[in-house]
């Protein structure tokens, strides 16, 4: 009798091939643990090349949304329309409708257009 057989592994799988049921058993777990590790590996290697053109694409359109906020900040300001804010105007009040007394310190004269 060989020294395997006395380990409680079970028989050889058949006369003379040295291997047992366990041994055999193991050599196909290794091998499953392989073919998915090696699966993994090129999934990962596929899914690593796709991140790469897709960041790419990111970086090309971020290039451009970035020229473009440059040249919108070298163009000159539109001219401005209506009265200049920085300049005091008279506003005639007379013969207006108002509130509060006519001495007032302060005078808020409010423009609308109800067309």
């Amino acid at each position: 009798m060989s020294n395997r057989m006395n380990q409680k592994e079970g028989p050889p799988l058949r006369r003379g091939s040295g291997l047992t049921w366990t041994e055999m058993a193991t050599l196909v777990g290794l091998a499953a643990v392989l073919a998915l590790g090696i699966m993994t590996w090129q999934e990962t290697t596929t899914l690593q090349k796709s991140m790469v053109e897709r960041m790419s694409a990111l970086e090309t359109r971020l290039t451009q949304v970035a020229t473009k906020v440059d040249t919108m900040g070298t163009r000159a300001a539109p001219a401005q329309r209506g009265p200049d804010p920085n300049k005091v105007y008279a506003v005639k009040y007379e013969g207006a409708p108002f509130e509060g007394p006519k001495n007032a310190a302060v005078t808020i004269a409010e423009f609308s257009d109800f067309q």
